[in-house]
This record gives structure tokens, C-alpha cells and sequence, in this order.
């Protein structure tokens, strides 16, 4: 985990106030249970792969992992409030995590353009959100019911309360994920 948080802070050229990329990563870290340490997991090697192609072809990004220790990571959402576009890192812990609906709320908000990168699907091979979106409903019938942004952005994630065969809005569409077709090279 410490590899890809340094990569990402690596990035930060300048004083992190005065940082300002055009494009902001959403994710969900993921952990395995057994297999990871706190505080890391899958989300965080699709991450790195994200950055990695975002700096091979010049582009600044900003993440989570961006901030260095003793920042407030919510300074994301000051750097989001300034981005032109979303990158969305779609696994099934991506619609468990009630930080990543957040994201996805206020992205809708200041108008970003966000485009969903799938890269995992569920264990059952189904696509993520189709199940595990519970968190994202309850956030939504919790504090964001009024917020019409909110409910669009269930929408536009096909996450729904009642789920009979999930359609995902995603590049590329499922069964396929963005590991397997060389997408990452257009990215």
C-alpha cells in the first residue's frame, strides 16, 4: 500500500493547496480479508495502474492517496469542486463504500464529466452494484433522499432499489473489465 501512496504523492509537484488537476480519481480501496493489510486492498493496485497511464500520457490526476499523512484526505473534494473530469475505479467494494457515493453525488454536482472504468466484477461474475449496492441505497434513503443529484447519480450507475438483471453503465460493459481488453492504453 505504502508503494502506491508514494507514487501518488510523488505527483504532488507543489504544495498540495496549490495542486489543481483537471482530472480526480474515485475508489474504493477493497481489502481481502486475510490477504491485505489495513487500509489497502485491490482498489488500490487499479488505482495505481490509473496513474500510472494518466502519467505516461502527462496527465495530472488527484486521488485520495494523493495527500500526504496529516492532511485531511477530504481535501479531495476542494480539488474535485475544480476538476473537469472523473475517473470512477468500479469494483464491487466501489458501491459498498459510502465515501465513493459521496464522490459520485458531488461530482454530479459541479458538473464533472465521470466516466466509469470497470475493473472488477463480483465473485459470481456478475456486475458490481448489482448486489452490493446496499450501502449506496441506504446512504441515499439516509442523507441524500431530497437531493435529486443524488438519485441521478443512482440512476446513471444503474443502481437500483429493486434489481431483476443490472444493466451496468460502464466502459467496457460487463462481462469484460478494463484488465482485459488493452483499454488501459486508451485510457
Amino acid at each position: 500500500g505504502q508503494v502506491v501512496r508514494n507514487l501518488c504523492q510523488s505527483q504532488v509537484d507543489k504544495p498540495v493547496d496549490e495542486y489543481w488537476p483537471r482530472v480526480i480519481i474515485s475508489y474504493a480501496t477493497g481489502p481481502r480479508h486475510g490477504l491485505d493489510g489495513e487500509g489497502c486492498g485491490l482498489g488500490m493496485q487499479y488505482l495505481q495502474i490509473v496513474v500510472r497511464q494518466l502519467e505516461r500520457a502527462g496527465i495530472q490526476c488527484f486521488s485520495g492517496l494523493h495527500v500526504a499523512g496529516g492532511n485531511n484526505w477530504r481535501i479531495y473534494f476542494e480539488k474535485l469542486q475544480k476538476a473537469d473530469v472523473m475517473l470512477a475505479i468500479m469494483s464491487p467494494a466501489f458501491f459498498q463504500s459510502g465515501p465513493c457515493f459521496e464522490e459520485q453525488v458531488e461530482a454530479r454536482r459541479h458538473g464533472l464529466k465521470v466516466i466509469p472504468l470497470l475493473f472488477q466484477l463480483e465473485e459470481d461474475g456478475f456486475p458490481p452494484g448489482c448486489m452490493g449496492s446496499q450501502k449506496w441505497v441506504e446512504d441515499y434513503e439516509g442523507r441524500q433522499k431530497k437531493s435529486e443529484v443524488a438519485h441521478d447519480t443512482l440512476a446513471s450507475f444503474r443502481v437500483h432499489f429493486n434489481v431483476d438483471e443490472l444493466k451496468l453503465n460502464s466502459e467496457p460493459a460487463p462481462p469484460g473489465t478494463m484488465l482485459d481488453f488493452g483499454l488501459l492504453d486508451k485510457l
